[in-house]
């Protein structure tokens, strides 16, 4: 028996409604409001082999599965060509840094202070350099927090 489409209009609002649900339930559970005063967030070690080093305090979502967001500080160095799987966007709070590509080069890069913004797309080659003593930002990222060395392409 063929059901003309009007008989079949409460099924599919109820099938609707029940889907919305689902997902504000879902939505909501996932997103919750996160505050955190700077002096509560806990920083610890990028590498527990340099303590010294990088370090961040996770503020929102898990870094290895993500997305997440996090503040990381770092004290003056020179950063080494790297590359992450996922996208990320970051903006300086404090402290003076370069961001620079294998194409761009060290030299050439452009010095950004506090308020300075960069997105930097997945899978390609960067670094960054801390020029004060500590610098001090704040990174959204878009996947799992990851860095691999960058290498460059051998041309055959």
């Amino acid at each position: 028996m063929l059901r003309s489409p009007s008989s079949n209009m409460p099924l599919r609002a109820g099938c609707l409604a029940v889907l919305l649900a689902t997902l504000a339930s879902a939505a909501s559970a996932a997103e919750q409001l996160v505050i955190i005063p700077f002096e509560d967030a806990k920083f610890a070690p990028v590498s527990p082999t340099n303590p010294g080093g990088a370090q961040i305090a996770v503020l929102r979502g898990d870094p290895a599965t993500g997305p997440s967001d996090m503040l990381m500080k770092t004290p003056r160095s020179e950063g080494q060509l790297h590359f992450h799987t996922s996208d990320y966007r970051l903006t300086v709070i404090s402290g003076v840094m370069k961001h620079w590509t294998p194409q761009s080069g060290r030299e050439s890069a452009t010095s950004l202070g506090p308020g300075s913004y960069w997105f930097q797309p997945g899978g390609q080659g960067h670094a960054d350099d801390c020029l004060s003593d500590q610098c001090l930002m704040f990174i959204s990222w878009a996947g799992p927090k990851d860095t691999k060395p960058w290498t460059p392409a051998v041309p055959k």
